[in-house]
């Protein structure tokens, strides 16, 4: 009887490990600029099973920035089926109820991390762990803080013409049920495609100034996941006060760690196929 209770002990501790993610994050975009230009949230549903992932995005935002939005094709309600065990994308409108599948693009060879400084930009990092804790969604996390600041040049010269500044602010976490799966996700999904993350708090650095790539490299450097982080970029001109471009702000609202239906990584047979 002994032997039975260990085996069912065993059991259930390998399910629990082999358990699927699901977890509900939102993004804010405060917009940039005075006219808060492309202000918007999204609240992202990801969910996760071994070398697959689905995405579903609703956005809310202005009439006006919807129907910019709709003009470069994007739906205000879509979802992304990703496979990486199978090469394959699924592309779906849920407004339109449309799928269109493509191959994923092949990833890209590794290649050395940009330079910090170049002739015309000076780029410089402060890292700090803080001491205070938060707990996001249950989850207990720790405080991190990364600032970097990019100076611009004139041609040729020494002259500042303008410096753009971000502080980056997370709170992490990591070991919880489902870390595990999250990063294995991301880790094999950075080996086979060139494919950018879905979630995690993707998207959005780029519509800043002219330095985010350099800025993702560096918080791809920090360790664990983040529950929740705030992005603010600021940017002065050389003879001129700094000013707030943006603000990305992005939070966990929920996660689970339990078996997932396999019918959540296929496109519904009642979607219109787009070629």
């Amino acid at each position: 009887m002994r032997q039975l209770h260990w085996a069912v002990a065993l059991l259930a501790g390998a399910c629990a490990a082999q358990a699927d993610v699901y977890y509900e994050e939102e993004v804010v975009h405060s917009g940039a600029g005075p006219d808060k230009r492309g202000a918007r949230r999204t609240v992202y549903q990801v969910y996760i099973q071994g070398s697959k992932q689905r995405v579903s995005a609703d956005i809310e935002t202005s009439e006006q920035m919807a129907r910019v939005l709709r003009s470069q094709g994007q739906s205000l309600q879509a979802t992304t089926i990703l496979r990486l065990d199978q090469g394959r994308l699924y592309d779906i409108d849920r407004t339109a109820l449309t799928v269109r599948q493509a191959p994923l693009p092949a990833a890209k060879p590794a290649a050395a991390a940009s330079p910090e400084q170049t002739p015309d930009r000076e780029i410089s990092f402060r890292t700090r762990s803080l001491p205070d804790t938060m707990r996001v969604a249950g989850i207990l996390c720790h405080r991190v803080a990364v600032e970097m600041t990019a100076r611009h040049f004139r041609p040729g010269t020494r002259e500042v013409t303008r410096t753009n500044r971000y502080l980056y602010q997370a709170w992490m976490a990591g070991g919880f049920p489902g870390y595990e799966e999250i990063t294995s996700f991301l880790r094999l999904q950075k080996a086979r495609t060139s494919m950018a993350p879905l979630a995690f708090g993707g998207g959005g650095l780029g519509e800043g100034p002219e330095d985010p790539g350099r800025l993702e490299q560096e918080l791809q450097t920090l360790e664990g996941f983040p529950m929740r982080s705030r992005l603010d970029v600021f940017t002065a001109a050389a003879s001129g006060a700094e000013k707030q471009l943006l603000r990305l702000s992005r939070k966990v609202l929920r996660l689970s760690h339990e078996a997932l239906p396999d019918s959540l990584f296929q496109p519904s047979a009642e979607l219109t196929r787009l070629r």
